[in-house]
């Protein structure tokens, strides 16, 4: 776990700087580790899911770091089955959807708040890419969506973790869509790098508790 956050940090520290050395040498190894973390950490109760949709967000990251925008859409592919594979998941763990409380729905409210604000601002600059902009944003929904429904099975740690980590990915990719899109500013893209590095962790973690459920 420390490798995680110190790998984490160095990448960061590589966007305050734009320093493409500590970006390329580092952002890269945040996710090995992180799937590195939840397989020790599950033990012999590894959901593979999690593993495949972690190493798909290897891959966005691989992709993403060749800023290029054929390499763009390829690695907005491997982040949509980054979010697939974490919806597959979280729908499996759900035993008697019955059990879901209404009123949880309500936990909808923070992402629904930060689409507000921010898919104005980008979705109509998005270009060619508008309609693989919405397939993914529409994926990321549903991903968050079926973190909220786990609550019919999960109240603990196990949930907590999950449904702040499905937060975190929606913040950090409008973040990223601002950046892109919008304004691009430093500052967006720090946002994006700590939340999605949070976000990754976060969902892990969550899944090493439910494994102890």
């Amino acid at each position: 776990m420390v490798c995680v956050f110190i790998f984490a940090a160095l990448e960061i520290y590589g966007e305050y700087k734009d320093n493409d050395t500590l970006i390329t040498g580092f952002k890269p190894l945040v996710l090995p580790f992180i799937i590195l973390f939840y397989i020790f950490g599950a033990h012999a109760n590894i959901d593979w899911l999690i593993v495949v949709a972690l190493l798909c967000g290897w891959a966005g990251d691989f992709f993403l770091m060749l800023k290029n925008e054929k390499w763009f859409l390829y690695g907005m592919v491997a982040f949509l089955l980054n979010q697939i594979f974490f919806i597959i998941s979280f729908i499996i763990s759900i035993s008697d959807i019955s059990d879901f409380n209404i009123w949880g729905l309500f936990l909808l409210g923070p992402v629904i708040l930060i689409m507000l604000f921010t898919v104005p601002r980008f979705i109509n600059k998005t270009g060619d890419l508008k309609i693989p902009v919405l397939v993914y944003m529409a994926a990321l929904l549903i991903m968050h969506i079926t973190a909220v429904l786990r609550l019919a099975e999960f109240v603990g740690l196990e949930f907590i973790f999950i449904y702040v980590g499905s937060i975190f990915f929606i913040f950090s990719d409008a973040f990223l869509a601002l950046n892109k899109w919008d304004e691009a500013a430093k500052q967006k893209r720090i946002i994006n790098m700590v939340t999605y590095f949070l976000a990754q962790f976060y969902i892990g973690l969550g899944a090493i508790f439910t494994s102890l459920v």
